[in-house]
């Protein structure tokens, strides 16, 4: 039952703040939730129970002041003067123990709401304009603590409220006070000193007597930047993902959780970067910035920022939050401030083991991260390293698939030259099937030499060592030499074909076909006309003579056309004395090139 404050004795006014004492203190808080979190429905709940009481206890008090400062009337039969020390120790006694009770109960009253960490609760005398609030509430606003414990105009609480928000919030305060009715209301709080932005969501009742005179309004306001945060946060991590889904190129994924994050944690630039870990450089792209905030797009080296690459290149995230003050940049903190970066944030990507690319945001003036800021840049980065990694499976994919199809066009085209070509130009069917035979198998060990690696690309040394070792005795007949050179797909399949073919008509006719004879085998790399050109010599000794042949058959075809028909250049066969010679240059770049 509530208690009729106006018409309640003293005696019955503090019996009833003892009873409220207890049920404030009772008031459970919100129970957590698993994810740590508490139900708003129930904190605000709670919090108006607490709000209520609490005003209620403060009507109490107050009437009970009034009653003290009153004096009490002398009964007749009191016993006159002798019974008047006795009844003011008792009367002080039970003064002194109401006030013990008050204190007690503001205490609990104020850990209750402390304890909560976002609740606050204010009581508005309506009649003297004067609101009492606590601390919580106070800050919130921008009030000082003691002036709202005593009481001050309701004025200096709207000039906490965002400019923009304040004629709304003010009009349903006028309407809920008109009609005595319940009021509720989420809006933003600016604060004067920070400049920073807050959400609040704050509720409560007018009341007015039974002739419609406003009386009191208490209520309490619940911050919600931490809640309304969250949510935003969430549904930019669904936004991404959907966006990101969209993406294949690694810059343009890299660029999208940037900007995710900038716009989140309200930075003043983001983006990314290509990272050289051997130079230590990274050439940053173009970037997302606020209005006024130069880009810094362009080649950086690391070393001029301070040492906290060696942080990114373990794959951990460097978080900066003074870059004067963290040992890691604060040797070079004129050169970050230079370009508008006071705090930082590098979010490392990994590729194949190493240090490819990197994420940032910037901040030009001081900030620090929450905890809630961490988990969600480290969301962002955990979906940015696996659509990163979908795209790269998805680009390996198609190279394959392209590689696949262009060897397969290729080895046709050349099965069929070969054949088309023996079957024309053989004496009979036994010579053709051994010569075809032959120049099929030289084509699949180029094929198996190509196919074993990983890369598109193959070192000429191996190339021609496995090509020739069919036609070496064991007595290293065959001496080769030339430095190693990668040499693209193609340049390598009609490399082994042409080497094949020499060393085929070697051991028929040339100085392989005697005990006594051998090749020398060279290669270099040079430059002409400017240009950086690959030469490579086949020169037979020790044979018989030779002579230039009567007829070009499909194998000096092959060797004029192979190579030079792939990637240019030009062929020369000379029939010297002592044996065939046969010099072949190409464009370097060419012969390197994984696609020709």
């Amino acid at each position: 039952m509530i208690l009729d404050l106006h018409s309640a004795s003293r005696h019955e006014l503090l019996a009833e703040i003892e009873r409220l004492q207890g049920l404030i203190a009772s008031v459970p808080l919100a129970p957590l939730l698993p994810d740590g979190e508490s139900q708003n429905d129930q904190m605000r709940e709670i919090a108006e129970m607490r709000a209520e009481a609490a005003s209620y206890l403060r009507a109490a008090r107050r009437l009970a002041r009034e009653g003290h400062d009153a004096p009490e009337p002398r009964s007749a039969l009191s016993g006159g003067a002798e019974r008047e020390p006795a009844e003011a120790g008792d009367l002080a006694s039970r003064l002194r123990r109401s006030e013990a009770a008050r204190l007690m109960s503001e205490e609990r009253l104020a850990l209750a709401f402390e304890a909560s960490g976002s609740l606050g609760w204010w009581d508005w005398d309506l009649a003297a304009d004067r609101v009492y609030a606590g601390p919580y509430f106070a800050g919130m606003f921008g009030v000082d603590a003691e002036e709202a414990e005593a009481g001050v105009p309701i004025q200096l609480f709207v000039e906490g409220i965002h400019p923009e928000d304040r004629p709304r919030v003010s009009e349903a305060i006028a309407t809920a006070v008109s009609k005595g009715s319940d009021f509720s209301e989420d809006y933003r709080l600016l604060s004067k000193s920070s400049g920073n932005v807050t959400w609040v969501h704050a509720r409560g009742r007018a009341f007015n007597d039974a002739t419609g005179r406003p009386l009191r309004f208490p209520g309490v306001a619940i911050d919600t930047t931490a809640y309304r945060e969250g949510e935003a946060r969430k549904a930019a991590l669904v936004d991404l993902g959907e966006r990101l889904r969209e993406l294949h190129d690694v810059g343009e994924i890299a660029f999208a959780a940037a900007e995710a994050m900038a716009s989140q944690l309200r930075a003043s630039r983001a983006g990314f970067g290509v990272v050289d870990p051997v130079q230590e450089t990274v050439i940053m792209q173009p970037d997302w910035r606020l209005p006024g905030t130069a880009s810094i797009a362009g080649l950086h080296h690391f070393r001029d920022y301070g040492s906290f690459i060696d942080d990114l290149k373990r794959g951990e995230t460097v978080i900066i939050e003074d870059v004067s003050a963290d040992p890691r940049t604060a040797l070079h903190r004129a050169s970050l401030e230079t370009i508008g970066i006071r705090v930082l944030l590098n979010v490392p990507i990994i590729e194949h083991g190493q240090f490819s690319a990197v994420i940032f945001v910037h901040y030009d003036q001081p900030h620090q991260f929450s905890e809630a800021d961490l988990r969600f840049v480290r969301a962002v980065g955990d979906r940015a390293h696996a659509e990163i990694g979908r795209s790269r499976a998805e680009e390996r994919e198609r190279m394959l698939n392209h590689e696949l199809s262009h060897r397969l066009k290729n080895t046709l085209a050349m099965v069929q030259a070969i054949a088309s070509q023996t079957l024309r130009n053989a004496p009979d069917m036994l010579t053709a099937r051994e010569t075809l035979g032959n120049r099929l198998a030289a084509l699949s060990r180029a094929h198996d030499l190509l196919l074993g690696r990983s890369q598109d690309t193959a070192d000429i040394r191996t190339v021609v060592g496995d090509t020739l070792a069919l036609h070496d005795d064991g007595q290293n007949r065959i001496r080769l030499g030339g430095p190693a050179i990668e040499i693209g797909s193609d340049a390598a399949l009609s490399l082994a074909l042409i080497l094949h073919e020499l060393a085929t008509n070697a051991v028929k006719y040339g100085a392989l076909s005697v005990p006594e004879g051998g090749v020398d085998l060279s290669w270099s790399t040079g430059v002409l006309d400017g240009a950086p050109v690959f030469r490579l010599v086949w020169r037979e000794r020790g044979g018989p003579p030779v002579l230039a042949p009567s007829r070009r058959g499909f194998g000096s075809r092959l060797i004029e056309r192979g190579l030079p028909g792939s990637v240019g250049g030009s062929v020369e066969h000379s029939f010297e004395p002592t044996g065939l010679q046969c010099r072949i240059e190409a464009p370097l770049a060419a012969i390197r090139s994984p696609q020709v």
